[in-house]
């Protein structure tokens, strides 16, 4: 039962909960008919075991074996990158590009009076002053604008932001604002240190006004009949290194989704909704992946080799035997035989 509740802690999705669950009903009520009193001063045992669904048992086990293996695909950043490089250059697809030309590249938090990201587009020859528009489409305004001085989560950017207070107000809400595939935290609670992170780029994303200059389907080219086509995708951003770098330290013994080497749209894609009914939430105990394969190896094994030696005692116990005894046989030994 520890192993299975082991199990359970990291399987992160309610409807792998949920199968695994069905699976520890199918062998409660399994077992649970068995009665065997051990007295060996009785003669009237019983002995009841409900072997119909013995298959279902196995195939069941086999099964979380399956579900242990899709949930190795939460692994610590740096089993999934191989440094910021990597983080920055695949996280969100195509979005950023790690430069280390740190001049002419972007930061996505700052605590400086002016946006220097301002003086990165100048240099960059995007415009002269700064951008006047926002080009990004999903929640973002039409025209950068200050924000009140309730506007604290993303702060840098309140005197001139292309989101609002309503988008941005806490962490939590800028977690949830695109549903449940894109928490950044379904593998379990994320460091302060790394979740900062997220949320940082969550605020560059929503709120820097330059950003719309990276548009991948600008107004000239976008296509509203292309399904390809959207208005709110980033292409190659250029990002200074040693903010890349900085995340990826912060983060590396955190885990995060692995699919297609950690690309955050991919893991979208990949995520299975939580069936009606199960609560959501995450537990913080993780485990490798390959002990989680191994606890489930070892269940199996231990629960078919208690069914067999069940199996064996009460055949055994009802007078039929499973195993013949070895036949008497007259051997002479002799003491030159032995070397």
């Amino acid at each position: 039962r520890l192993s299975f509740k082991l199990l359970q802690a990291q399987i992160k999705t309610d409807y792998q909960r949920l199968e695994v669950r069905k699976c520890l009903l199918i062998v409660h009520f399994t077992l649970h008919p068995l009665k065997i009193k051990t007295s060996p001063l009785k003669t009237n045992q019983a002995y009841s075991f409900n072997t119909s669904i013995m298959p279902s048992i196995v195939l069941c086990l086999l099964a979380l074996q399956t579900i242990a293996t899709a949930a190795t695909e939460c692994q610590t950043f740096d089993s999934i990158y191989t440094n910021g490089e990597n983080l920055c250059n695949t996280m969100f697809g195509q979005a950023f590009e790690y430069s280390t030309d740190l001049e002419n590249a972007y930061t996505m938090w700052f605590f400086d009076a002016v946006n220097p990201n301002n003086n990165v587009s100048q240099r960059l020859n995007w415009t002269d002053t700064r951008a006047d528009d926002c080009k990004l489409r999903y929640f973002h305004k039409t025209e950068p604008s200050p924000e009140p001085d309730s506007f604290t989560e993303c702060h840098p950017w309140k005197d001139y932001s292309c989101c609002t207070q309503e988008t941005v107000s806490t962490a939590t809400k800028i977690k949830e604002s695109y549903g449940p595939e894109y928490h950044w935290d379904r593998c379990g609670p994320l460091s302060p240190a790394c979740e900062r992170f997220f949320v940082q780029e969550a605020c560059f994303y929503e709120c820097e006004p330059s950003a719309g200059y990276y548009r991948r389907f600008p107004d000239h080219k976008f296509d509203p009949n292309n399904e390809s086509h959207n208005e709110w995708e980033l292409y190659r951003m250029p990002i200074r290194a040693d903010y890349c770098d900085a995340w990826f330290t912060a983060c590396r013994h955190d885990f995060f989704c692995a699919t297609d080497g950690g690309d955050f749209f991919s893991c979208a894609r990949a995520y299975q909704a939580p069936s009606p009914g199960n609560s959501t939430g995450n537990d913080d105990t993780s485990l490798s992946g390959g002990a989680i394969v191994g606890i489930v190896v070892a269940s199996v094994a231990a629960v078919i080799l208690l069914v067999f030696v069940v199996f064996l005692i009460t055949r055994e116990r009802k007078g039929v035997s499973v195993f013949a005894p070895l036949q008497q046989q007259d051997v002479t030994v002799s003491p030159w035989s032995y070397p």
